[in-house]
């Protein structure tokens, strides 16, 4: 037990600095959605790892942090390599076929988001910088109590990231961004509710991170 409540603050951590590393992409000409004036107090400040309104794994992300088209972009580049590597982890330390199933198929389907988000930066001309991501040690509980652990993470991860991307696609104006955002999102609600029918990820999902 004592190693399943240690990945919760590992994976906060990881997830603090994804969002804090999103305050260095700058605004562009191109972005359509606009995040107002810097001091905008309706505008959460990323950098505050402690902010009640940040982002966190197992709450949606808050319709009040907005991002610009860039900032999303970078966001989610970052976020589907997480999803990659959580998803190897499944794949690699899954004990049930359902959690190896869901695994490749995040896998797969996270790689082809990742790669369009990557192009579509490259044709808008936003720039990431950062093509290799250290992320946390991961302490998952071993054997059985693996999956329902796992699961559980990731469907709170993919509840959140449903709640962002319906959020998004009713602010941004860019046709392109629109549109893989929408083709995204079918994908995203089939790995939540492949997850959710493993057993015990529902409860796992609906814990609190302390």
């Amino acid at each position: 037990m004592k190693k399943s409540r240690n990945f919760y603050p590992k994976l906060l951590l990881t997830t603090a600095l994804l969002v804090a590393a999103i305050s260095s992409f700058p605004q562009t000409s191109g972005d359509t959605v606009k995040l107002g004036k810097n001091n905008d107090p309706m505008v959460v400040n990323p950098g505050k790892v402690n902010d009640g309104m940040a982002v966190k794994p197992a709450a949606p992300h808050d319709g009040m942090s907005v991002l610009s088209d860039t900032a999303f972009i970078n966001k989610n580049i970052m976020d589907n390599r997480m999803e990659i590597e959580l998803s190897k982890l499944g794949r690699d330390k899954g004990t049930s076929q359902a959690a190896k199933k869901v695994a490749a198929l995040m896998i797969t389907d996270h790689t082809n988001i990742l790669n369009e988000l990557e192009k579509l930066a490259a044709r808008k001309n936003h720039h990431n910088n950062n093509h290799e991501m250290t992320m946390a040690p991961h302490s998952f509980p071993e054997g059985k109590e693996f999956d329902a652990a796992w699961a559980g993470q990731m469907l709170a991860m993919h509840e959140a990231k449903i709640a962002e991307m319906e959020t998004f696609i009713g602010l941004t104006k860019d046709p392109e961004l629109k549109a893989a955002v929408m083709k995204a999102i079918p994908k995203i609600k089939t790995h939540r509710d492949l997850l959710s029918k493993i057993p015990g990820a529902k409860e796992k999902a609906n814990t609190k991170i302390i």
